[in-house]
């Protein structure tokens, strides 16, 4: 093996012929550059098409790009000669270099090596392990994951999605996401939120790719169950059950808050007209309480006894749900609608209308007008609720995907180029297959 062979393989490079070997060094670093030129076979081929096509010009002489390091220490440049290109079909491009991906300075070790260590470390340390610019480490991103990306398709085959937004920075900035329930994986991420947005996943699919797509979960979103419908009319639209439980759960807060409201301002108003009280100890021992002060203290840390699960309240969660439930009938009556509501989803499907129709009658009856309210909404989700509770689906998995995705913004410190993220949520998230160069992903 000559050594220009056994340079090319520690450097993983192809397409080259090496010329010369020059190193340099200064007080900070030392570097290693490869004089060289791009093989016969490869010469003048088109970027895009692979053709072989006429020369066009120069282009801007020699260049180089940034292979990895050799030994952790010294940095390594390969220099060749890039002229530029006139393709019949996509006119005048720098012509094809074998080691690295067009508009780069890095060979496609390095890229595949950063991007790689972007997927378990923050931006700032990789560029400082690499020896690279921060702001260089979003364009390499990017640059793999287009590539990886247009090795398949993945709108092929969806038949369960669940789509959702979330937040990437402050003041009210969304991405919207759509996961495959069955690969677990993203498929498309989306620049803010809303029908427009949504309708630019959806003319991504083919005619064909719509129809295979059977069931799709989703919050009470109105632009996201109105864009399903648009089109894909075959699809159930599956309602989360945790959204829904939340509208009653919410409601249930707003009435403990006016219950405790009302009970503290009762109890102010006593004190105030009560007559003052002569000193010393009161004859006959203590005075009883007050049907206010029984109110306050029985509404006193009332909140998690009140919206947490009935079955993972602790023993002593358990006696003050009890104290409250058996004081306040306002507030039994929003409690228990809650929790019959969330028992609701674990019914039989051939049960779930029945189960719902009874208790919008009760919510009917309450005299509440939130929970009037609410029970209206309840009527025009119905078919979505039993969808959910009939096909298992709920947006547990997207949520989860959401958590990886904010995990993904902390360890970066934020995103200032928004492409850049979705690079990110793809490459982390899209089941691409992002692996060291020479290992198996």
């Amino acid at each position: 093996m000559t050594i220009s062979t056994l340079l090319k393989k520690m450097l993983g490079v192809n397409g080259l012929v090496v010329d010369d070997i020059k190193f340099q060094e200064t007080e900070s670093e030392e570097e290693m550059i490869v004089q060289g030129h791009v093989t016969k076979h490869e010469q003048r081929r088109c970027p895009v098409c692979g053709r072989k096509c006429p020369l066009y010009d120069r282009g801007r002489g020699e260049r180089s790009w940034r292979a990895l390091d050799m030994g952790n220490s010294v940095k390594v440049l390969i220099q060749a000669e890039a002229p530029r290109i006139e393709c019949r079909k996509h006119g005048v491009h720098v012509q094809r270099i074998p080691w690295a991906r067009p508009a780069s300075r890095y060979t496609k070790n390095f890229e595949e090596t950063l991007v790689w260590l972007c997927l378990h470390l923050s931006r700032q340390t990789v560029a400082e392990y690499m020896r690279v610019s921060w702001d260089t480490v979003g364009p390499v991103m990017t640059r793999v994951e287009k590539e990886l990306s247009a090795k398949r398709n993945p709108y092929d085959g969806l038949v369960n999605i669940g789509i959702d937004e979330t937040s990437h920075k402050k003041g009210h900035k969304y991405i919207t996401v759509v996961v495959d329930h069955d690969t677990n994986r993203v498929v498309w991420v989306g620049k803010g939120y809303g029908k427009e947005v949504l309708e630019q996943f959806f003319a991504l699919l083919t005619a064909e790719q719509k129809k295979t797509i059977q069931h799709v979960s989703g919050d009470g979103a109105g632009w996201i169950r109105d864009t399903v419908a648009k089109h894909c009319p075959q699809a159930a639209f599956c309602i989360d059950p945790f959204h829904v439980v939340s509208w009653v759960t919410d409601i249930l807060d707003q009435v403990r808050k006016q219950e405790w409201n009302k009970a503290r301002a009762q109890l102010a108003k006593e004190k105030k007209t009560k007559s003052k009280a002569k000193p010393g100890r009161p004859k006959g021992g203590s005075l009883p309480k007050s049907k206010a002060q029984i109110a306050v203290d029985t509404l006193k840390s009332a909140k998690y006894p009140l919206l947490m699960n009935a079955d993972h309240l602790s023993e002593a969660y358990q006696t003050k749900l009890a104290q409250v439930l058996l004081h306040d009938k306002r507030l039994a009556t929003a409690y228990r609608l809650k929790e019959d509501l969330r028992l609701i989803f674990r019914l039989p499907p051939d049960e779930v209308r029945p189960a719902l129709m009874k208790w919008r009658r009760r919510a009917w009856s309450s005299r509440n007008d939130l929970l009037v309210e609410l029970q209206r909404k309840i009527k025009r989700h119905t078919e979505s609720i039993i969808a959910a509770v009939t096909y298992g689906l709920s947006n547990a998995r997207i949520e989860s995907m959401n958590n990886k995705i904010k995990l993904s913004i902390r360890m970066a410190y934020g995103f200032r180029n928004l492409d850049n993220l979705i690079s990110l949520i793809l490459l982390r998230c899209g089941g691409l297959p992002v692996a060291l160069p020479g290992r198996s992903a």
